[in-house]
């Protein structure tokens, strides 16, 4: 498996709230695809949190634009490096990719005292950088999606 992609992406900083409390932030990741061939898992992208801040993902979206029937078992989650050091499956575990349309992840975050993923500013020792994670040996290439993350300022949230 070749060496892990750093991902472009685009954010849109927003006011959140009438009395402009917390501040949001969107991010897409778009262009991401899978593995045509995984022997091991593997970090197919990875992302260092674009803010001077740690922020706390508090919603997650994976807008599917082409299905692959093949299973992919995509983890999506923070990591200490780019080589997935530590990769979690805080944002997602086992992406569904068989269907196209938006699919609202982090549904272990609905429970009661679930803590959210907090992605830590770059240049923090854990948790820095995003990664997507192809766990199945599958050919699941025509995958094609992209993740929006929505993202609060912890410092915002004290």
């Amino acid at each position: 498996m070749a060496s892990p992609t750093a991902q472009a992406m685009t954010i849109d900083i927003t006011k959140g709230g009438n009395l402009g409390a917390c501040r949001e932030f969107w991010v897409k990741i778009p262009g991401l695809s899978a593995a045509t061939d995984c022997d091991t898992a593997s970090i197919l992208y990875y992302c260092l949190n674009p803010f001077n801040e740690d922020v706390v993902i508090v919603e997650a979206l994976a807008n599917i634009t082409t299905e692959d029937a093949q299973d992919g078992d995509i983890d999506v989650g923070l990591a200490d490096d780019a080589a997935g050091m530590n990769s979690g499956t805080e944002i997602c575990d086992s992406l569904v990719n068989s269907a196209a349309g938006v699919l609202r992840l982090m549904a272990a975050l609905n429970g009661i005292g679930v803590a959210a993923p907090i992605w830590r500013k770059t240049g923090t020792a854990t948790d820095s950088y995003l990664t997507v994670k192809q766990n199945a040996d599958a050919d699941a290439a025509a995958l094609k999606w992209n993740l929006i993350l929505k993202c609060v300022p912890l410092a915002d949230m004290k």
